[in-house]
């Protein structure tokens, strides 16, 4: 017995000193990388010393006496509180994730690697302006400061994944731009591909009623070849392994809301603006925010991306701008005709060269592996990727164009008018929005920029690769971009719907534009008053009340009205969905039926017709095809095909009706106070490592789960995926006064800092989830009186 108590005490003991020693390495690893606020620091480059105040956010307002000192510091500042983030971007724009994440990012490394990023960089810093190489070298010099530095106590993720951070490079930040252009582009090639299968479904005639926009000019060249099935899901599969890079919380525009009033119907006589930018939502947040100022020559506060020096977003002393997504159609797909040994393609006749290009992909805890990828003038063979042998598709992108988004931001920073606003936006072709626009001197608009290609055809059709005729013919001049400049209405407003009518316009922009639902909401509330002031734009900003709901409900009321046989539970949801005030409120359970409701619409109206080809099935174009169910448009695919009875809509939205409510009392309970929106649809900001419970549990990665309202279709968006937990919404809010800068609100939905020890890590995400606003402190005065740190960077003695 005494052997066993000894045995027994030293095992306790042995576990006593392993929690002790886990303890202090955890707290090592966690506070190692702890960022500075206050004091004083060495920072060898510099010319002068730069002043960096923080304020309640943590957000730092950075005063330096040079540019190239500001964008030194910034680029310190940037690392210190993101450098973890900000390589995890570079390896997406460079495809070396599988060297740190593994096997499973083999494909999705290959994918990026073809877009060409670092040699479209290369182009675009060969022609940018000596000032912005100058700034752009010294953000470079501020990070690898920090990354010297620090030595072995970096951010946790490093540790925790066992590498050390390359040097930053001024190419990896303009690979963030070609990285920003990408992803806009990304959802027409999985569209592309969805839209050849409807066609070969269902036929042409069928598919008008269901894509935005969709139109043939013609006879195709091929009218009887077709892609296999075998073919068309191995491309599928690519465009998911493609799509693990979204995983990562590194998504950039997805949708966005803006809008802006003229100070004829404004209560200070001068403009209000207001944008968010909706985007995937994660740990660490996609933007930082950030002051930077040179007295005299730049003043200028908003977001940025980090890893990059400008303000993507935000306002100087003259000017305000932010963006929405244009969704322009910037990507075409090709079928080339090439020849038995797959080393030539055919073009008007003639046979060219394809292009191979061989890739090392280094894997970690494997050997590397040797790859080709394979090019014809319109761009990479996606379909080697996958080893796919009965068809060659080429993707032509606009981001391998020639475009400088980073000249056309540092431009945006520094203008003073509308005529500024513009020649600076003349620079964007890769990155395609709708920017809004509002100055001091009372003036506001929204102007589209980008590139949208002059193309033959519909873009959202695989097109013959050996005819040149399908080629791009170039971008639609800046100056024939649509553009609003001082309406008489005295407002604009833009939410990533339809840009023109098609019959108005000569050049086709694109397919996957939003429902009108945000956009209808928008303008009803700028339709309810005359003059506006600051809280109206704080309240709309995160309004949740839906016009999609409201359309809905005027489609199936009246249907429920001639409906006598109910239970009592059928009956307690139509007396409340008939007040029911299109709130999509966290507190009520009425917001939960409409959601479950209107999935189970699209089901029973599309799913027996569509069959396999459901389960892949693009949210626009059920989105869309829905939207004209709703609004009378058509009666496609009414019937339900698996019934002997021949259906009509008013059948369906009863059966619709009856299965949700046996649907929500199977998984919650016949008590409807166990539905309420809130309880079940929550936000929790998720970190990539936070994945790992563990992880979590070690480091406190993630932040949450807070209860929240609304859904994608309401202007205050929290859009969700399985178990509706929510992946998409508001990445900031701005609410400026151009009146009175100071007057300015803003929110991030986690923020300042990407490291989990700091005190500014996800500090914002409750106030964020509860609709809650900081002052955007501006002036001196402001940003001195909002102190709570002061941090002095000192030059080189």
């Amino acid at each position: 017995m005494k052997t066993i108590k000894i045995i027994i005490y030293s095992i306790l003991s042995l576990l006593v000193i392993l929690i002790i020693a886990g303890f202090f390495i955890v707290r090592s690893i966690s506070n190692g990388a702890k960022p500075l606020y206050n004091g004083e620091l060495d920072l060898p480059m510099l010319e002068n010393e730069v002043e960096i105040i923080f304020d309640e956010r943590g957000m730092p307002h950075i005063y330096a006496r040079s540019e190239v000192d500001l964008s030194c510091a910034v680029g310190y500042i940037m690392a210190q509180e993101r450098l973890w983030q900000m390589d995890l971007i570079r390896r997406a724009t460079t495809g070396k994730l599988s060297e740190i994440l593994g096997e499973d990012y083999v494909q999705t490394d290959l994918f990026l690697r073809s877009l060409r990023m670092t040699e479209k960089s290369k182009m675009v810093l060969e022609n940018t302006d000596k000032e912005i190489l100058d700034c752009l070298k010294s953000f470079a010099n501020g990070v690898n400061y920090y990354i010297e530095k620090a030595g072995k106590k970096l951010p946790p993720e490093f540790r925790i994944l066992g590498y050390q951070p390359d040097y930053w490079t001024p190419e990896h930040t303009a690979n963030i731009i070609g990285y920003m252009g990408w992803d806009l582009a990304s959802d027409n090639l999985s569209g592309d591909v969805f839209i050849y299968k409807l066609v070969k479904e269902f036929g042409k005639d069928t598919v008008i009623n269901m894509v935005p926009y969709y139109d043939f000019t013609g006879d195709p060249v091929y009218p009887d070849y077709e892609f296999s099935d075998d073919y068309l899901e191995a491309v599928a599969d690519f465009v998911k392994a493609i799509d693990k890079v979204k995983d990562l919380g590194i998504t950039p525009f997805c949708g966005s809301n803006n809008w802006a009033v003229s100070g004829d119907r404004s209560e200070t006589g001068k403009p209000l603006f207001s944008n968010d930018m909706h985007l995937g939502l994660s740990s660490p947040g996609i933007w930082i925010q950030m002051h930077q100022v040179v007295p005299g020559k730049l003043n200028v506060t908003g977001v940025a991306i980090p890893g990059e020096p400008f303000i993507v977003a935000g306002h100087n002393e003259k000017v305000a701008w932010g963006m929405t997504n244009l969704a322009v159609d910037d990507l075409d797909l090709y079928l080339e005709k090439t020849n038995e040994e797959k080393t030539k393609y055919m073009v008007d006749g003639e046979w060219k060269d394809i292009k191979t290009v061989k890739e090392t992909i280094k894997i970690k805890n494997e050997d590397d592996r040797e790859l080709e990828i394979k090019y014809t003038h319109h761009g990479p063979i996606i379909s080697g990727f996958r080893d796919i042998e009965d068809a060659d598709l080429s993707m032509r992108w606009s981001g391998n164009d020639m475009s400088n988004e980073l000249e056309a931001v540092y431009l945006l920073n520094r203008a003073g008018s509308w005529e500024d606003f513009n020649e600076a936006l003349s620079f964007f072709n890769s990155i395609s929005q709708n920017f809004i626009y509002a100055d001091i001197n009372g003036n506001i608009g929204l102007q589209s920029g980008g590139g949208i290609p002059v193309r033959e055809g519909y873009g959202a059709f695989i097109q013959p690769g050996d005819s040149s005729k399908y080629d791009w013919k170039g971008y639609v001049p800046h100056e024939q971009l649509p553009y609003s400049y001082n309406p008489v209405s005295g407002s604009v407003s833009s939410a990533n719907n339809k840009t023109v009518y098609p019959e108005k316009y000569p050049y086709y922009i694109g397919t996957y534009f939003y429902m009108p639902y945000r956009i209808n909401r928008i303008r009803e509330m700028l339709a309810e008053k005359e003059i506006f002031d600051i809280d109206d734009f704080k309240r709309m900003i995160t309004d949740r009340h839906s016009d999609y709901a409201r359309q809905l409900c005027e489609l199936l009321l009246p249907v429920l009205q001639q409906t006598d046989d109910m239970s009592d539970l059928e009956r307690e949801v139509y007396n409340n969905l008939s007040v029911w005030d299109y709130n999509m409120s966290a507190d009520l359970f009425i917001p939960t039926f409409i959601e479950y409701y209107r999935n189970i619409l699209a089901d029973l109206l599309l799913e027996d017709d569509m069959e396999e080809l459901y389960e892949n099935f693009e949210d626009s174009v059920r989105d869309y095809y829905l939207m004209k169910i709703i609004s009378g448009q058509h009666v496609l695919f009414i019937d339900d095909v698996n019934t002997d009875v021949k259906e009509n809509l008013e059948d369906i939205l009863l059966n619709a009706y009856n299965k949700t409510i046996e649907k929500l009392k199977d998984e919650y309970s016949v008590d409807t106070s166990k539905w309420i929106w809130g309880d079940i649809h929550k936000f929790t900001a998720i970190h990539p490592v936070g994945n790992v419970g563990i992880m979590d549990f070690l480091f406190g990665f993630n932040e949450g789960p807070y209860r929240v309202g609304g859904s994608n279709h309401t202007v205050s968006a929290y859009s969700y995926g399985p178990d509706f937990v929510i992946n998409h919404g508001a990445s900031q809010r701005h609410v400026y006064n151009t009146a009175d800068w100071d007057e300015s609100y803003t929110v991030i939905p986690t923020g300042t800092s990407g490291v989990p020890s700091s005190e500014f890590y996800c500090s914002q995400t409750e106030t964020y989830c509860n609709d809650g606003f900081y002052k955007d402190h501006f002036s001196d005065d402001a940003v001195r009186d909002a102190a709570k740190y002061i941090l002095t960077l000192k030059p080189k003695k």
